[in-house]
């Protein structure tokens, strides 16, 4: 009797492009007569991916049956020879069965199908799905960290409530661990029902955060970790709803999501009765004046003192408090949120509660800060309080629009957003990076002490929120614009570092003249000669005792070096004595001053440092002015100047001004340096020089004033924030807006697929989106035949329902009609602005082929 065989290859393809994959069964006649089968694995791990196709061969008719993970059959055929079908349906352990006429079972053998997030079109697309996954892993290979709190780990994507909820956005595509942190903070939730702004492992560091925000009640230390509410913060209770929400709608896990109501209720109760955190006058969440959503609040004449950063403070009875829209916006979502899972746990008056509480929070925000176009960013509770912060506040707009584009307002407000930004494009200042800005126009007074103008939140260039603009703009019929963002993010990627940060630079202006450079006469402090060993008393150069090992070759007069113009004595002309030579050893002068009564916004030095410098402080130097005062600051090796053997350095403000060999050495050299003047308005009196406190010598051979200070173009990145965050929100916008696939039931039970390829010029797509929590997915195919006028689509996935909302070619009047699996489907067209779409319904029981015919 012959052994039957089943065997099963791998195809390790991309999403598009298509192969077959060789599932055997062999029926044959057994003893007597009798059907007898017996089957096994070949060759390949037996795992498929969704859509791939599987072919099954037969020598005995039957019928072929296939069923899921969920073992809901989703294809059955007749079979006498071969078969062939897409693999579908949920994912997991699957069967192929052979039946006979009376649907007994002849053979049966499993295979495992297993989908993976992937977006491909072996183009541009592919490539930003490539960048931004890699993008949000650019901390960790895995995407995460983790924290051990009364012994159990606990994993998250960023250690903060409102960065980790932005990140889950993009990783719950490939990451399980979006529970954990909501886990956690709920463990460690205030009676009060206060979320803490984030947590850090406990490794002694806590010490700052204890000091400044104890006397709030803002700090918590035990069991391995220590907890720190921000205090200026008032959008962490509804970011640790949207947490709590987004894990339950990937996940399905209604018992989770029941055992947290508790815990997100107190936390939006506490915002509407903290007395910090609740405007009675407005009847809105409030906070003190920051930048948006950001942790610091302005610095002016109505911050109140305090012990510690008065900035990243509150001070009870004195710190001016007002409406920012971002806080409320955010929070009526989180209403909206929780209001639909209490509906799904059956507590409806609940429910009703908070949605009738968040309609409020929205009519009432729009009525004090929507100006018809925009939020306004901020309002003052106190009207008493008038800033000077050198901008018109009232033109300003800020990140907290583009958020609020997926918050749930009214399509005519979203299109009002879109436009203003459509708008500011117009008018960008000079070298900016794109019209998505934190605040645009900048703050030119108050926010200095944390934020340069035009870097990081004042004036920088969100990179994290471009794809909520992305995102927002597709789903309110601006998709031609959403499509443009996609492309310049990968640009944008592609020319920093082949990734997305979080903020860039807001403007780069033209480069300013050159400064007008003065020398200075140093001759009067000067001690030491270039030479080895040194003439007429004054020191060898860098005290060496080797002849020859000097800096003999190094140019004197008016030289220029890097394009400053430097005065280097001539040892001839000033009895040997060209540097300033200081150094604790003996018989060495510490300090010495230089004469400057004159003005400067920048001086710059031509100096060097001796090679056995122990401390990373080759010197220092002390701007003394003309009223008395005095600032001081370190010359670092290393970053201001380097060892004279070998010298080596080359930054922004400092580098090797020269070098050459001598009788010693193949490379010896002496380095420029930009200082800006700490008080540019002063007149300096003198320059004081000082040694390096440790040992070492540090000579000073050119000191040169400039009336303008060192120019440094800005670098297209700026600062701050987690730039996970920003792939994530790019990813976001990928997967939702672009790809079109939106979770619209539990583990993606039901789906809304709304492809926008057309407006991005893609017609061969392969999509497939996952929730790495459940394996809840979706699988289809997109090809678009533009002279044909069809766009064919084959779909799967692991849930029940598909809604269909189709976009268009621009060009396209109507559609004609829809096919699935060749029988006609009901549609309807609909529209979102100009934007045409196809919409229909269909049951996912199994592998679906669309055919869309338009005109």
């Amino acid at each position: 009797m012959n052994s039957d065989k089943f065997g099963i290859t791998k195809s390790k393809r991309r999403l598009k492009t298509s192969a077959i994959t060789i599932l055997l069964i062999l029926a044959v006649a057994g003893v007597n007569g009798q059907a007898k089968t017996g089957m096994q694995v070949l060759k390949g791990s037996g795992l498929f991916r969704p859509l791939e196709e599987v072919v099954i061969a037969s020598h005995v008719p039957g019928t072929l049956s296939v069923s899921d993970g969920k073992s809901r059959e989703y294809f059955r055929i007749s079979i006498n020879g071969t078969a062939t079908f897409n693999a579908g349906g949920a994912p997991g352990i699957q069967r192929a069965r052979l039946l006979d006429k009376k649907g007994r079972v002849i053979s049966e053998t499993q295979f495992r199908v297993e989908p993976e997030t992937d977006i491909s079109d072996n183009g541009r697309f592919s490539e930003l799905f490539r960048l931004l996954y890699k993008g949000m892993l650019v901390y960790s290979p895995a995407g995460h960290e983790e924290v051990t709190w009364n012994g159990k780990v606990y994993r998250y994507f960023v250690n903060w409530v409102l960065d980790n909820n932005n990140t889950s956005r993009g990783m719950q595509y490939f990451s399980p661990y979006s529970r954990d942190l909501t886990d956690l903070l709920r463990e460690n939730q205030k009676p009060d029902g206060m979320i803490w702004s984030f947590v850090q492992p406990d490794k002694g560091d806590y010490h700052y955060y204890e000091t400044a925000y104890s006397y709030l009640g803002y700090f918590s230390r035990g069991k391995g970790a220590w907890f720190v509410r921000q205090p200026v913060e008032n959008h962490v209770e509804y970011n640790y709803v949207n947490m709590m929400y987004q894990h339950w709608k990937a996940s399905g896990d209604n018992d989770w999501m029941k055992s947290g109501l508790d815990c997100a209720m107190k936390a939006l109760d506490f915002c509407i009765t903290d007395t910090l955190k609740w405007s009675k006058r407005f009847r809105l969440l409030k906070r003190p004046y920051c930048i948006d959503s950001w942790d610091f609040q302005v610095d002016d004449k109505y911050t109140p003192a305090a012990p510690l950063s008065p900035t990243m403070v509150v001070v009870p009875g004195k710190t001016k408090f007002g409406i920012f829209f971002g806080d409320n916006t955010g929070y009526y979502e989180a209403c909206n949120q929780l209001a639909e899972m209490l509906d799904s746990a059956g507590m409806n008056t609940r429910a009703e509660e908070y949605r009738t509480r968040g309609k409020g929070i929205l009519e009432r925000i729009i009525a004090l800060s929507w100006n018809g176009k925009y939020f306004t960013h901020f309002i003052d509770e106190d009207p008493d309080v008038k800033r000077d912060l050198g901008v018109d506040e009232k033109s300003q707009i800020a990140q907290g629009n583009m958020y609020s584009l997926n918050r749930g307002l009214p399509h005519e407000m979203n299109v009002a957003i879109i436009n203003t930004y459509l708008g500011l494009r117009k008018s960008l200042p000079q070298g900016s990076p794109g019209e998505w800005y934190a605040i645009y126009p900048p703050f030119r007074k108050g926010f200095t002490q944390h934020d340069e103008v035009w870097q990081y939140m004042n004036g920088g260039m969100a990179g994290h929120a471009m794809g909520e603009m992305a995102r927002g703009s597709y789903e309110n019929g601006y998709e031609d614009y959403a499509s443009g963002i996609m492309v310049y993010m990968l640009d944008l990627i592609k020319r920093s570092g082949n990734k997305l940060w979080f903020a860039y630079t807001g403007s780069i202006p033209s480069p300013p003249p050159p400064p007008v450079l003065k020398t200075i006469d140093i001759s009067g402090a000067v001690n030491m000669d270039l030479n080895a060993p040194g003439g007429n008393g004054a020191f060898p150069w860098m005290g060496a005792d080797r002849p020859g090992n000097d800096m003999e070759g190094l140019p004197t007069g008016e030289q220029t070096f890097k394009n400053i113009k430097f005065d280097v004595i001539d040892p001839g002309k000033n009895r040997n004595r060209v540097a300033i030579g200081l150094s604790y050893y003996k018989g060495w002068p510490q300090s010495a001053e230089v004469p400057v009564n004159d003005s400067a916004k920048c001086i710059y030095l031509l100096h060097s440092s001796s090679d056995n410098t122990p401390s990373e402080f080759a010197g220092a130097i002390t701007f003394r002015y003309s009223d008395g005062t005095e600032v001081s600051r370190n010359i670092v090796k290393y970053r201001d100047v380097t060892n004279w053997w070998f010298s080596d350095l080359e930054n922004e403000r400092a580098g090797v001004a020269w070098s050459g060999p001598n009788k010693v050495s193949t490379k010896v050299g002496v380095c420029w340096v930009a200082i800006d003047n700490p008080q540019p308005g002063k007149k300096i009196d003198k320059l004081l020089f000082h040694a390096p406190i440790e040992g070492g010598i540090y000579a000073v051979l050119g000191v040169t004033l400039a009336d303008r200070k060192h120019y440094v173009k800005p670098k297209l990145e700026s600062f701050g924030g987690p730039d996970n965050w920003a792939a994530a929100n790019g990813m976001a916008a990928l997967v939702e807006g672009l790809a079109g696939v939106k979770n619209t039931g539990l583990a993606f039970d039901r789906v809304k697929l709304s492809p926008r390829w057309s407006s991005a010029s893609a017609d061969s797509v392969g999509v497939c989106i996952r929730f790495a929590v459940s394996d809840g997915y979706v699988r289809y195919t997109y090809l678009h035949d533009q002279v044909k006028k069809e766009i064919n689509m084959v779909l799967t996935g692991s849930g029940r329902e598909l809604e269909g909302h189709i976009l268009l070619p621009g060009t396209a009047e109507k559609a004609l009609s829809v096919m699935c699996d060749g029988e006609r489907v009901p549609f309807r067209m609909s529209s979102v602005e100009k934007s045409k779409y196809v919409d229909f319904n269909l049951p996912l029981d199994r592998v679906r082929s669309v055919k869309i015919s338009y005109q």
